[in-house]
């Protein structure tokens, strides 16, 4: 038998940070393209049911194309059942007010509530402030011997028993092989006992955000009905990945080297892509460093291309002690106040710019 385990999937996020109007619709519309291609895997691939553990939705402004488009995808896939847990972000009662939602989409509540597949029981409940201290004491009820029990829930890893949080030491002694866990972004696997029993955060399954770099996907858990075996594998769906790539500038004079250096740093990487590179390392005042010049030489190598300034100004007061020029005093003036030094180190940068003549770089 097989299921999936998916989280986190923030349908209709409004990802206006970064990108243009135009780009944030179209990266809205991947996430549910997606989603959808979980579904479709899900039916070319003999799965069962798969465990959607919180935040299929993100605002409380679902489009209904959005829902329709999800609602759908689940009923051409009659043979496979959604076990949906509403997470933190999710609005799903207003997005599904009103709808005829299909037979195969089957929800939790703030209750354990399971469903049984064979030898396999999956229980999951959702956390609030009402319940977060007797759901442990309940979910042995839940659980039964010689099956492979799976547990969902959504939140973060808490060493006590907090409203919204896991209270992870009460589940290690519980007689379950498999936590299907959400709200962790990225995909983490850990023991949860020693009976072999392991808790999973499966991550999102599109990254959203510079937060959210590296592979994203799903997990596919296969179990043997017979024997109780399972193998769980972390399979990737992202349409597009996201990076944030060091740069380290220290030595460098120009805006050319600079532009050879990120695209050294990012050879390999597909054109779909989203990439940030982070400026690292130490400038001078006389490092050419010019962040929109930089960004128009590489704009055009990925689908949306950031440029982070983290390096550092290489400035002492000793440095300009004795420097009676303009350039010297303005200097010292700075590195005397009470600003703090990022603002400090700002400040020199763009009053050397402005001496020079040259555009600042805000």
């Amino acid at each position: 038998m097989k299921l999936i385990h998916c989280s986190d999937v923030h349908l209709d996020s409004r990802m206006e940070t970064h990108l243009t109007p135009e780009q944030a619709r179209e990266r809205r519309n991947e996430l549910i393209m997606t989603f959808c291609a979980i579904i479709r895997y899900a039916v070319d691939n003999g799965v069962r049911a798969v465990i959607i553990a919180g935040d299929l939705f993100d605002t409380d402004c679902v489009r209904p194309a959005t829902v329709s488009t999800v609602l759908d995808a689940m009923e051409q896939a009659p043979d496979v059942d959604f076990l949906y847990l509403r997470g933190n972000h999710d609005e799903s009662r207003r997005a599904f007010a009103g709808r005829t939602l299909p037979p195969n989409l089957k929800t939790f509540s703030d209750s354990w509530t399971c469903y049984d597949y064979g030898r396999v029981t999956v229980a999951g409940v959702e956390l609030n402030r009402e319940n977060y201290e007797q759901i442990y004491l309940d979910l042995p009820l839940m659980l039964k011997p010689r099956r492979v029990n799976i547990v969902t829930m959504h939140g973060t890893i808490s060493g006590k028993a907090r409203p919204e949080e896991i209270y992870l030491s009460a589940l290690r002694d519980k007689p379950i092989r498999y936590l299907a866990l959400g709200h962790f972004h990225d995909f983490r696997k850990e023991p949860l006992n020693d009976n072999g029993g392991e808790y999973c955060y499966s991550g999102c399954p599109e990254g959203r955000g510079f937060d959210e770099c590296g592979e994203k996907g799903f997990v596919l858990l296969d179990i043997d009905e017979k024997s109780l075996y399972m193998q769980t594998q972390f399979i990737p769906c992202a349409r597009r990945r996201l990076y944030d790539i060091p740069v380290n500038i220290s030595g460098m004079e120009t805006v050319a080297q600079m532009n050879r250096a990120m695209l050294r740093a990012c050879e390999g990487i597909s054109p779909d892509s989203l990439v940030r590179f982070t400026l690292r390392g130490d400038s001078t005042l006389d490092t050419q460093k010019d962040t929109r010049m930089l960004l128009q030489m590489v704009q055009d190598q990925f689908y949306f291309v950031d440029i982070k300034d983290k390096s550092r100004l290489a400035v002492t007061p000793e440095m300009y002690r004795y420097d009676v020029s303009l350039k010297g005093i303005f200097i010292q003036m700075v590195l005397a106040s009470k600003y703090p030094p990022e603002d400090q180190e700002k400040m020199i940068r763009w009053g050397i710019q402005a001496l020079r003549g040259e555009d600042i770089d805000v």
